[in-house]
């Protein structure tokens, strides 16, 4: 009796683990897309042209699908309330060089910083 139960125990147990290495691997890159989930991480230069719907060399608050709303005013140096290439690519590079390419505290690949009162 107990080897019928361990051999059905055993047949119920092959399919789970066999199913669960089917997993596709991650994407490689490991940054941030668009929308937010995991992938490749796209150039300023690919996101301006992904963004650019019209493509008139231009991204309007329309245009704009940035997760955080408030980066197209970031972006838009000359403030004529549309975005250029260079413009894009300079916020970008301006956010690099302050650190800004990581996640925030406790964020997804960020540290958690310790509160102070």
């Amino acid at each position: 009796m107990k080897k019928l139960l361990i051999a059905s125990a055993l047949l119920l147990i092959a399919p789970v683990a066999a199913l669960a290495q089917d997993a596709p691997p991650p994407p490689p890159g490991g940054g941030m897309g668009q929308g937010g989930g995991q992938g490749p991480r796209m150039t300023p230069e690919e996101r301006f042209a992904q963004q650019d719907a019209n493509k008139d060399g231009f991204i309007t608050k329309d245009e704009y699908k940035g997760r955080r709303p408030e980066m197209f005013d970031e972006m838009d140096a000359d403030k004529d309330g549309k975005v250029s290439k260079d413009e894009m690519v300079a916020a970008f590079k301006a956010r690099m060089a302050q650190g800004g390419g990581q996640r925030g505290q406790g964020g997804q690949g960020g540290e958690q910083k310790p509160k102070t009162n």
